[in-house]
């Protein structure tokens, strides 16, 4: 390797202190760096200041040509420290690869700003194709884009058109989006929206939505003048039902209209069934139908009867877990058809009569007034250099 001689520095150094103040500190220093290697022929290694901080090194602008600036010694000084008062520190394109590479420990990019208002790192992608990203972080074992704040948002995103924050997920027991929260008065999730739907959630083959408490309620839906919820399609549930006001069924008349037709209620869980049967010369019985038995306590259940014919009367003569027995009164010898309601207290469940309710408290803001609203800056995003084409850049 050859190296220059002092003149040659000298020189060098003296053009590089003029440009600095005309075109901004890496123009200068690019320019520096080619006057020095022009002036040096075949050298490949320029000095910068005897002693200093900073070392500028490369070859020819042919292919494969590289630059390399490295700090000269060791200690806390800043190998490159670039500033610019009126335009950009730093233009880094390439046209078929990384623009800018960098690696440290801990951080291989660290982007600050002091303006209030102001941006750290700010990427923007100035390609028609919806494929791209503005910023991309990727990490094969731990956390690709990490976002933290003491008092704000960790992680804001905003879109104008399509989703504000995207997450994607191929494990089998991940999640696209995860959130936590490990206050009592906060939200792991929140979604707000003033006019439309807060949270969407959609499934092509599976639950749309699932959620779970261990101790407590898993969903709650709460409105003022609305619906608390809604649903369109059949409903299951396993476990209680429980409900303050009227239970009822849309029924559909004559006139087309839906009325409501309200539900029979009682102190116990009953289920009842209905059928006919027939006295012949006044004497009857009965089977209970075996499903319906197998769902209610045969030991103690109560028969309705009513005549559908002329005769002097009909009762239960006797019940056993079977069916029953039917008498025509005073010893009558009539033949008559009877139609009969049963009604039976339910089995396999604790059927207290009268039981005592107590309803959970009105869950609207638990303790909190809820998330902040988004800030106003969320679509006032700043505006980014027009970088200027790769044939313009200073050779």
């Amino acid at each position: 390797m050859v190296q220059g001689t002092q003149a040659d520095m000298a020189g060098s150094r003296g053009r590089f202190r003029t440009m600095l103040s005309r075109r901004g500190v890496m123009t200068a220093a690019i320019a520096s760096a080619g006057v020095a290697l022009s002036q040096m022929s075949n050298a490949k290694v320029a000095e910068a200041a005897a002693g200093g901080n900073f070392i500028i090194s490369g070859t020819n602008l042919t292919d494969g040509a590289s630059t390399q600036l490295i700090r000269a010694n060791g200690g806390t000084a800043i190998a490159l420290n670039v500033s610019n008062t009126n335009g950009d520190a730093i233009d880094a394109i390439s046209t078929t690869s990384i623009g800018v590479s960098a690696a440290g420990i801990p951080f291989g990019v660290f982007g600050g700003t002091s303006t209030p208002g102001g941006t750290g790192v700010a990427g923007q992608n100035f390609s028609s194709s919806a494929n791209g990203q503005g910023v991309l972080g990727s990490c094969i074992t731990a956390t690709g884009v990490w976002g933290n704040s003491s008092s704000n948002y960790g992680v804001l995103g905003t879109s104008g058109s399509l989703y504000g924050v995207y997450g994607s997920s191929g494990g089998t027991s991940a999640a696209g989006v995860y959130g936590v929260n490990t206050n009592a008065a906060g939200f792991g999730i929140f979604g707000t929206n003033q006019s439309g739907i807060g949270i969407y959630a959609n499934s092509n083959t599976s639950a749309g939505l699932f959620a779970i408490s261990n101790t407590s309620t898993a969903v709650i839906g709460r409105t003022t003048t609305g619906k608390a919820a809604e649903f369109f399609g059949a409903v299951e549930i396993t476990g209680d039902f429980t409900a303050s006001g009227m239970k009822s069924a849309a029924v559909k008349v004559a006139d087309g209209s839906l009325r409501r037709m309200y539900c029979l209620e009682s102190p116990v869980s009953f289920f009842e069934d209905f059928g006919t049967g027939q006295v012949t010369d006044g004497h009857g019985s009965v089977s209970l139908e075996s499903m319906y038995a197998s769902t209610v306590d045969t030991s103690d259940y109560q028969v309705f009867l009513t005549p559908e014919g002329d005769c002097r009367g009909l009762y239960v003569e006797s019940k056993s877990p079977s069916g029953f027995t039917v008498r025509e009164l005073m010893g009558g010898t009539s033949t008559v058809k009877f139609s009969y309601r049963i009604v039976a207290k339910r089995t396999g469940i604790t059927n207290e009569r009268l039981a005592p309710v107590k309803l959970s408290a009105d869950p609207s803001n638990p303790t909190g007034t809820g998330p902040r609203p988004a800030p106003a800056r969320e679509t006032e995003l700043p505006t980014l250099p027009s970088f200027p084409h790769p044939e313009a850049l200073p050779r």
